[in-house]
């Protein structure tokens, strides 16, 4: 069997009087929990917090008032103020609920926080040193019209403008001094009319800055201005200074094209957007790269998109499905002065498989604000404080998947162009009769009117155009 050796004696064996030898000057309970507190008592073996608790143990076993001992008490911690929802008050109990936070505010948030970070790059650019234009004026420029940059063709654009308006001798030449002033302020490589108040313009043509208001009015009536920067105030911006109007002086003369390049390969069929040629492999040239992606020229289409897409017809091309998708995001509110809130192709591949479908954009507005299981009820507005108002029309058109046919029949989509096929069917069936309205022949005394009323008028032109100065010619 094996044996058990015996436990060595303990090398320091406890002592029985260890408190006098030891915890001599610091607090027994504390000594005796491993801590070395010095004593505080006059006794020498309590510290300030146990010779605390020993005198109120003293005073609750003895009875009588006695005195509280003189042991400093700890400084008070301190708190901060509550801050959130522990600051409020609470509710009282016949309170009724508060209205839940909605999407509404979110939204209004957002776009306060836009309009903010707008306003602020508006105040860097306007405090600047030099005046730089808003980086995104040009497509407030429509499509077909050209800005003019020379001087001498808008001046020459101006007076044929001027020329046709039948005024009198002293508003004609009022309001030929104000937009010649303009001409007179325009930017030598953008064109643009910047820096020009309504107090020069006014003292150019000799009348009040009301008149002003009128000739910019009646200029962008006509299609020679476009403002692409409207006025802003020092307070409104926090600048020194305000911001005047910003304008640009358009023509709807398109450029004479450019001449076609000589294609090097005359088997090559590819378009010139898309061919690189280069001289040798590595970096390209600067001279005979034909495309540069990165200077602001897009591959554009080969066919335009329409503006105006008829409601009840089906798309069929990729230009087609761009209108269609336009003139629905039109309709829902959603492209406001052709600047969209939602990207046009996310728009174009959220619609493509309805349009093969069969829908046509009527039919599509009539099946987001309706359920096919309810088509009687009204989902009410989808567009509402949305976020993602993309994502709300996909989730409202899900339900209608493989169920087009339950749309009502007056919102069949018609594939072609049903509007020039339903006016050749109603020419054709009302016969010559209907075609041509039964108009009265005007009088012999009223072509003679007409015919002196026109030669005079073109005496008169003729005749300014012969004593205009050199100067203003």
């Amino acid at each position: 069997m094996p044996k058990i050796t015996p436990a060595r004696p303990d090398a320091h064996p406890p002592h029985a009087d260890s408190d006098s030898e030891f915890g001599t000057g610091s607090c027994l309970p504390c000594y005796e929990a491993g801590f070395f507190t010095l004593a505080a008592d006059p006794a020498g073996r309590l510290c300030l917090i146990h010779g605390a608790l020993s005198a109120a143990q003293n005073a609750a076993a003895t009875p009588g008032p006695q005195s509280p001992p003189s042991v400093p008490s700890p400084s008070p911690r301190r708190s901060r103020p509550p801050r959130g929802r522990a600051a409020r008050e609470p509710a009282p109990p016949d309170r009724p609920p508060g209205r839940p936070r909605t999407d509404r505010h979110a939204a209004a948030h957002r776009m306060a926080r836009a309009m903010g970070y707008g306003r602020r790059r508006a105040a860097v650019r306007v405090a600047g040193p030099g005046y730089t234009p808003h980086p995104g004026w040009r497509h407030l420029i429509a499509p077909g019209w050209r800005v003019l940059v020379d001087q001498a063709e808008a001046l020459a654009v101006i007076d044929a403008l001027v020329d046709e308006q039948d005024w009198r001798a002293d508003k004609r030449a009022a309001w030929s001094a104000i937009l010649r002033q303009l001409v007179y302020a325009m930017d030598w490589d953008t064109g643009l009319v910047a820096a020009l108040t309504a107090q020069r313009l006014a003292a150019a043509g000799g009348r009040a800055p009301r008149t002003v208001s009128r000739v910019t009015a009646w200029a962008r009536d006509i299609g020679l201005i476009v403002v692409v920067e409207h006025a802003a105030s020092a307070e409104f911006l926090g600048t020194d200074h305000g911001r005047t109007p910003t304008y640009a002086l358009v023509i709807n003369t398109p450029l004479p094209p450019d001449p076609a390049p000589t294609d090097p390969c005359p088997d090559s069929e590819q378009s010139a957007q898309l061919r690189m040629v280069v001289d040798e492999s590595g970096d390209p040239t600067e001279s005979l790269v034909e495309n540069k992606p990165l200077n602001g020229r897009r591959l554009e289409p080969g066919t335009p998109a329409e503006q105006n897409w008829p409601l009840y017809r089906v798309p069929q091309s990729a230009p087609e499905r761009t209108a269609a998708a336009q003139r629905l995001l039109g309709r829902l509110g959603l492209d406001r002065d052709g600047v969209s809130r939602v990207p046009l192709w996310r728009t174009r591949a959220l619609l493509r498989p309805w349009w093969d479908a069969g829908a046509c954009p009527a039919g599509l507005l009539w099946a987001i604000d309706h359920h096919p299981d309810h088509p009687d009820h009204q989902r009410g507005d989808a567009l509402r404080g949305t976020r993602d108002p993309l994502r709300v029309l996909g989730h409202r058109l899900r339900s209608w998947r493989g169920r087009l046919t339950e749309l009502p029949a007056n919102l069949t989509g018609f594939r072609g162009d049903y509007v020039t096929a339903q006016a050749q069917r109603i020419a054709a069936t009302a016969g010559p009769a209907a075609t041509a309205p039964a108009t009265r022949e005007p009088t012999a005394a009223q072509l003679a009117a007409v015919t002196a009323v026109t030669e005079h008028l073109a005496q008169l032109r003729q005749r300014r155009r012969s004593t205009t100065p050199p100067s203003l010619a």
